[in-house]
Formats: structure tokens, C-alpha cells, sequence
């Protein structure tokens, strides 16, 4: 299906370590059946963006960073079906599970978030996030949200979380959004991040500090398992699944949840336009997350 978009799409084409980015304009996409158009609202610079844009880590290129974010359906590729089952419908406010990295080609140009729309391919975790909620809270949660939700479901599984001591280690706004999981369970968790801006705000939700710190970057969690075999047990992530996108959302959007204060682990968004600017200020590390309302 043709969808043409006036006025065009715009996205931010990375073109590799070394070379300048470019803005492209898309008049229109080409919708196979399952795909989905989504109009982003807001989108949150990731560690992997930064890793990329440094030269740390490789992906294909010429393509769109940017995985995390919340958007409205502007366009569908026939019937088609969110996490719950339910067919999407046009203007629903929606976030999607983060895939791999993916080059630009012919009518696949909208790739990633770094952009005005999105084009979802036949088969991508659709979740939807209602209108309650502000786009500060949301648009981290396929990335952020469902990985603290991958480790809370391997730590239920092994263990009843019902005030269970739970150490978390990782960087980056991920240890805080999985503390606030565990003590919502009724656990106790305690930071053990070596990241400043962490332990800084691992009292607000819901964390005490613990007095080691875990030189850790990536996300985990360990307790001690229940006799008769008492020993430390260590859960970490793995690429987590739709039913984690699924947890994350719900977790955000219950009630119980409002007493964290998610929206100040994001900076104020910057316009699209701003994006340079925006790269270099989660560079510094001030914000856990710096927004691009592409829209503004």
C-alpha cells in the first residue's frame, strides 16, 4: 500500500564513523501487509546510539538510530494485531519492541527513531500505552523498560520477590527503573552501580544503597537462594520479549507506580532540528536520557 506523506517524513540517516549524518525527506513509504506506520512523538537517546555515533560499536549504514520511543499509528499495512490480540486502529498511541539495527534501502527508508515516522515491519511487537501517561515516561520503556522487565521475570522464576534482598548492578537509568520493579513485588532492593547518577537517585525509587559497588555495566540482579542450598544467584538480561514489552507497559501505567519519578531520569525534549545538540548533551551525561520531540 502507498502511503503518501505530506508534508514528507524526515529522518536523520547515519552514515557511519567519520561521516557527516544527513537529513532525508520522505514523500511516502510503501506498506506491505502487517506493516505499520507510527508517527513518532517523542524518542530517547539510547546508550547503543551514543556507542554507535562514538565509533564503539558497528551497525549497518546507511540507517536510522533511535529505538526507543512512543508514537500514534499514522498509517496500517491492513489488519493488524497488538501484543493483546486486539487490531490496531489509526491514532492509537503506541510503542514498539526495539529490533535489530537495519540499513536504508528502496521504499525503507523510516528505519529507526531518529526521525518524524517510522515504518514497522509485519511481525514487530506492537504495545499499547493509553493517553494517561506523559511521552517522557513511555518512550524509554522498549528499551529501559522491557530489559528490567526481562530480569524481573528470570527473578521470579527463581525466586518469590515478596521481601526478597535483591542487589542491582548495571548503569544508565536500567538499575533504577528494576529497583522500582522489585520493591513494587515487595522486595528490598539495594544499587550496587557504580554510576553516581544512579546511587543519586536509588533512594527515590524505592532502593537502598548498598555499600559495594559492582563495576558492571549491563543490567543484573542477585539474591541469595533459599535453603537447603543457600547460595548467591545472579539473573542477567537477554534480548527480552514481547510479553516483557507487555509487563513494562502495564508496570508504567499502574497506579501503584506514579510514586517514582520516571520523568526526571528524561531531559526536556529538543526539536528535531537540535538532534547534533541533543547527541552531544547524553554524551555528557548530565540527563539518564535526552528527548527529541521530532514534532516541536
Amino acid at each position: 500500500m502507498d502511503v503518501l506523506l505530506r508534508p514528507a517524513a524526515l529522518a536523520r540517516a547515519w552514515m557511519g564513523p567519520g561521516r557527516d549524518p544527513e537529513t532525508i525527506a520522505v514523500p511516502g513509504v510503501v506498506l506491505g501487509p502487517g506493516d505499520v506506520l507510527v508517527r513518532i512523538d517523542l524518542v530517547t537517546i539510547t546508550e547503543d546510539d551514543l556507542a554507535i555515533t562514538d565509533g564503539d560499536e558497528q551497525c549497518p549504514v546507511p540507517t536510522v538510530l533511535g529505538r526507543e520511543f512512543v508514537g500514534r499509528i499514522a498509517a496500517l499495512g491492513g489488519t493488524v494485531a497488538a501484543v493483546d490480540g486486539i487490531p490496531l486502529e489509526l491514532g492509537e498511541r503506541v510503542v514498539s519492541a526495539v529490533g535489530p539495527h537495519e540499513r536504508i534501502g528502496a521504499h525503507r527508508e523510516l528505519v529507526g527513531g531518529f526521525a518524524t515516522h517510522v515504518h514497522l515491519v509485519e511481525g514487530t511487537p506492537i504495545a499499547r500505552v493509553g493517553e494517561a501517561l506523559p511521552a517522557c515516561i513511555l518512550a524509554p520503556v522498549p528499551g529501559v523498560g522491557a530489559r528490567a522487565a526481562a530480569i524481573m521475570r528470570r527473578l521470579e522464576e527463581a525466586a518469590d520477590p515478596e521481601d526478597l534482598l535483591v542487589t542491582v548492578a548495571g548503569t544508565g537509568a536500567d538499575p533504577l527503573v528494576l529497583a522500582a520493579m522489585i520493591a513494587a513485588s515487595g522486595g528490598r532492593p539495594r544499587v550496587a552501580s557504580a554510576d553516581p547518577r544512579v546511587r543519586a537517585r536509588a533512594e527515590r525509587f524505592g532502593a537502598a544503597l548498598a555499600p559495594e559497588h559492582i563495576l558492571e555495566t549491563d543490567l543484573s540482579a542477585r539474591f541469595m537462594a533459599a535453603s537447603p542450598d543457600p547460595r548467591e544467584l545472579v539473573v542477567r538480561g537477554g534480548a527480552p520479549t514481547p510479553a516483557d514489552l507487555v509487563a513494562a507497559v502495564a508496570f508504567m501505567r499502574a497506579p501503584g507506580t506514579r510514586r517514582y519519578p520516571f520523568a526526571d531520569l528524561v531531559s526536556a525534549p529538543l526539536p528535531f532540528a537540535r538532534l547534533d545538540e541533543a547527541i552531544d548533551l547524553a554524551r555528557a551525561g548530565r540527563h539518564l536520557r535526552v528527548a527529541i520531540a521530532p514534532g516541536a
